[in-house]
């Protein structure tokens, strides 16, 4: 990427901080995302070139409770009844996003360990299917561009965020090139079996409410 294309690049960022008074805190993410990787050879050195699938999930699941945190503050201002969280509460939802953010955050650190997928792939396909997921599909049958938007931009910033963390450690592994084809069928199934896992532990996790 050229330096003035990456400025504006990194200068995106900047757009939720400007729309917090409107579309709240949540697409905050996005704004993390961009900040971390203008200054990703810093984020690099302290993530280390040996990495684990632990110290890949510490950061895929701090990212994805980052992302809760500021749906939380977002929806403090709803009545229970109309907030968009896994449970009108806030520390119960806190506590069931382990059970849906954790497969999505395992299955991905998986994939991408063993195959090359880059962060910007990761942002497009976890944020393209996201939109087909969130609230059951109301998002999608929304047939609004800026919701899809909002939602390709948070889902997909909390999935890319933590290969982009572990991308310097990653390039010093072996791993297994994948056709355009077959890199997206991949990431359709990892979506698909996350979002079938996520539903299952919900089940378990609320049964312990």
């Amino acid at each position: 990427m050229k330096p003035n294309g990456e400025r504006l690049f990194h200068l995106s960022g900047l757009v939720p901080l400007l729309t917090v008074p409107w579309l709240g805190t949540t697409c905050l993410i996005f704004t993390v995302l961009m900040a971390l990787h203008r200054f990703r050879e810093r984020v690099w050195r302290l993530y280390g070139r040996s990495g684990s699938l632990a110290k890949y999930l510490a950061v895929g699941m701090a990212s994805a409770y980052l992302t809760e945190v500021l749906a939380v503050i977002d929806n403090l201002k709803r009545p229970p009844g109309e907030r968009a969280l896994l449970h009108p509460d806030p520390l119960t939802d806190l506590y069931l996003a382990l059970a849906y953010y954790l497969p999505f955050v395992l299955y991905w650190g998986l994939a991408v360990r063993r195959y090359d997928y880059s962060w910007r792939e990761v942002f497009l396909i976890g944020g393209a299917t996201g939109i087909l997921m969130e609230q059951s599909g109301a998002v999608f049958l929304s047939m609004n561009p800026f919701a899809w938007l909002y939602v390709l931009l948070v889902y997909g910033s909390y999935k890319a965020i933590p290969v982009l963390v572990a991308a310097d450690c990653l390039r010093s592994r072996e791993r297994r090139g994948l056709g355009g084809w077959k890199k997206l069928v991949l990431g359709l199934l990892i979506e698909f079996g996350a979002f079938v896992s996520a539903g299952a532990l919900l089940w378990l996790f609320k049964g312990f409410i």
